[in-house]
């Protein structure tokens, strides 16, 4: 039998925060060819162990994978990034405990990748393995998946309502925040292994969402400012992981000890005299999701951006960032950059809708000398509540119009952005949307965890590990139980449900002080909201 954790030697380093799981099969069964094909139900990071007394010295052939191709069999010839390997294993007389050593892929040796510390080992992702070469039966007691991952609590959150696929859609994404914490720092997949600022933000919020955890983001948002990354907005999500620590923990630590550090993460040395930023962005990754952003101009510095120069997406961000870092200041007591950045937040934003509302048309175009008005222009505005009361309704509903015409990346903000319009029956509509470009085809095509794309046709070397698209852990918790701190640490809780054409939902929502419990129900008319002892209440109507 296995004990709950394993220890085997891989952990006599204590400092990695990781630690191995393992994890029974839910399937065991030899086909007519004679291998064995295990299947653990879901992907993990981790490596397999095998139990067996042999006479003689024994290889097995073991293949891991994340993707079925049959009822008993790996797809050996799996899309994109996703993940099939295959591995020698020799089985000795005298050892019982056979664990599979993984091997490094020569792209995770870059400097800019996350390495596991020799005290865990090498690990790939993958939900189920073929054994070729097996002596004699395989039982489910001798084999476990051990999964690296950060120490979890699995009744921290709950999530359930009237709609069964959006019940499995936040499982999905539920595991994928907790697999992907293997590196004890948010990376964006099993390709790259980077950890990016966009990336830690998405993850940061649909952490939070599900385990009152704290630490991983700490360390993400101090790894990169070590190494930081390429894009523009990347560097403005810096305030926000910040502010949310703040706003979620009530310690506002992290700021105060990196506090020259994140002011640079503003990129106010390209502000102009109206207190814009001249600055192209990348708007959306894959470069086919931008919904013909800016007509295509390309950025003459680099060329995986886009333009115009001064662009609503890129200043869109910045408002919010300056706006996350004046709180960030007066939290900490800095009160002549709170006011300073007060200022500059005040004057960008009248630049902001000087500079980018077409009052003909009720919409944001997407920069200057562009006529074009994309989803991200409007999105993202909506998002970070940037759009003036007068014309919200004709910004939300040409983002209603455009339907899901981004990435994964940028559905997170394009939810935010109708929640917050008081579009909530759109915004739950396409949380449970299927068809290609939904979070209903990435359990369709078997996956267990989120993809890094809506599908495979949409970016050829996508993975299927990409926490970035779990973004549904997050929005159910805030927006569609409506629960969201009105003060740092949930000192306050606002609950304000958003059911769309929901019939009922309830679920837990973790914070430091303990859970906030919602049921709702349209039919009945109930709505039971609870929070921890000593934090103040503000329960408001169901939308």
């Amino acid at each position: 039998m296995y004990p709950l954790i394993l220890t085997l030697g891989l952990l006599a380093d204590a400092e990695p925060p990781m630690r191995v799981f393992p994890y029974a099969p839910v399937t065991v069964a030899r086909r007519a060819d004679g291998v064995w094909f295990v299947d653990f139900g879901r992907a993990w990071y981790g490596t397999l162990e095998l139990r067996a007394d042999v006479a003689q010295p024994t290889q097995v052939t073991v293949h891991l994978g994340e993707k079925l191709g049959g009822p008993q069999a790996l797809d050996a010839k799996p899309p994109g990034s996703v993940i099939y390997r295959s591995f020698a294993l020799d089985l000795q007389p005298g050892r019982v405990v056979h664990r599979l050593a993984i091997p490094a892929q020569p792209r995770h040796s870059d400097k800019a990748a996350v390495h596991m510390p020799a005290s865990i080992g090498e690990v790939t992702v993958f939900r189920a393995a073929e054994i070729a070469g097996w002596p004699g039966e395989l039982t489910a007691d001798q084999v476990r998946l051990l999964a690296v991952h950060v120490p979890h609590n699995p009744d921290a959150a709950s999530f359930e309502c009237s709609d069964p696929t959006l019940n499995r859609v936040w499982e999905l994404c539920r595991h994928t925040i907790v697999a992907t914490t293997a590196f004890g720092v948010y990376i964006d997949g099993e390709r790259e292994r980077i950890p990016y600022e966009a990336d830690a933000y998405l993850n940061q919020l649909s952490h939070y969402a599900v385990d009152a955890e704290y630490e991983t983001a700490r360390r993400t948002f101090e790894h990169l400012l070590a190494q930081p990354t390429w894009p523009t907005e990347w560097s403005l999500h810096m305030p926000l992981v910040a502010h949310a620590d703040w706003m979620a923990t009530g310690s506002a630590k992290l700021a105060d000890d990196h506090w020259d550090a994140l002011r640079r993460k503003l990129l106010m040395d390209k502000a102009r005299p109206d207190g814009l930023l001249a600055a192209c962005g990348i708007v959306d990754w894959p470069v086919g999701e931008r919904d013909g952003y800016g007509e295509g101009k390309v950025d003459p510095h680099d060329k995986r951006q886009v333009g115009p120069e001064v662009n609503t997406v890129v200043n869109a961000f910045y408002l919010a960032a300056v706006r996350a870092t004046a709180e960030l200041a007066e939290a900490t007591g800095r009160v002549h950059d709170a006011v300073e950045l007060r200022m500059r937040y005040a004057q960008a934003l009248v630049a902001f809708q000087g500079a980018f509302y077409d009052e003909a048309r009720g919409v944001y175009v997407d920069g200057e000398g562009c006529a074009h008005a994309s989803l991200h222009g409007n999105a993202f505005a909506l998002a970070f509540g940037l759009v003036p009361a007068q014309h919200r309704d004709s910004v939300a509903d040409f983002v209603v119009s455009r339907g899901m015409a981004c990435s994964v990346y940028g559905a997170q903000y394009l939810l935010d952005g109708l929640f917050a319009a008081g579009r909530g029956e759109a915004a739950v509509k396409l949380l449970r949307a299927s068809g290609p470009r939904s979070w209903a085809n990435m359990l369709n095509v078997g996956s267990t965890m989120t993809l890094e794309a809506w599908d495979a046709k949409f970016k050829g070397n996508l993975t299927w590990n990409h926490a970035w698209g779990a973004a549904p852990a997050n929005l159910c918790a805030r927006w569609v139980l409506g629960v969201q701190p009105a003060a740092p640490g949930y000192a306050k809780v606002v609950v304000r449900p958003h059911l769309g054409g929901l019939a009922w939902a309830k679920g837990r929502v973790p914070t430091p002080r303990g859970p906030v419990t919602v049921d709702v129900d349209r039919a009945t008319g109930r709505y039971e909201v609870t929070v921890p002892a000593g934090v103040e209440l503000v329960k408001r109507p169901v939308e």
